[in-house]
């Protein structure tokens, strides 16, 4: 299988809102126009939180499902702010933690099917409690787990978190290689 180039025409925004742009693309593909509407979000980081045996978790309300998810700390990085300064920060907003070490584990698309949105899953460490610092409107329970307890706790909800289950797969796989 050949794949022929595809060349963007032109971007029209739609609409913009707090955190998202909505645009609509024109596309050529063999002489073909095609459209794709977009979710421009940008970059995001989570990061699962280890403290001792323990995994530190959020219960959050999210709006867009009208649930309380349970999921690891996560939000978007700032502008001009590097990846890393954007996990201490949203981890000492929503658990109060900030962690002395941090470590990259995997970079995924949340949903490439329409949105831009690329998340840096890190490991968070050596953590010191500062006092959480939420958002308004940010709905946030911590809840600590065993390591081992986690994992299986996520798979008995219904639906669960994508970036979670990522983060602590990837984590349980790696953990040896990560000390």
């Amino acid at each position: 299988m050949v794949l022929r180039l595809v060349k963007l025409l032109r971007e029209l925004k739609l609409c913009r809102g707090i955190r998202v742009t909505l645009i609509q693309r024109v596309y050529l593909h063999e002489d073909k126009e095609f459209i794709r509407d977009v979710v421009h979000f940008g970059q995001a980081v989570a990061a699962l939180p280890i403290s001792g045996d323990d995994i530190i978790l959020v219960k959050q309300f999210r709006a867009p499902i009208n649930e309380w998810v349970l999921e690891i700390p996560a939000g978007r990085v700032e502008v001009g702010e590097s990846l890393e300064d954007a996990v201490k920060r949203e981890l000492v907003e929503e658990i109060g933690y900030i962690p002395r070490k941090v470590m990259k584990l995997v970079s995924v698309y949340m949903a490439p099917g329409y949105s831009d949105e690329v998340l840096h899953i890190y490991v968070a460490t050596d953590l010191e409690y500062v006092g959480s610092e939420p958002e308004p409107g940010e709905l946030i329970e911590v809840i600590r787990l065993k390591v081992g307890e986690a994992l299986d706790t996520l798979m008995r909800s219904e639906v669960v978190d994508v970036k979670t289950i990522a983060a602590i797969s990837t984590y349980l796989r790696l953990r040896n290689d990560l000390t």
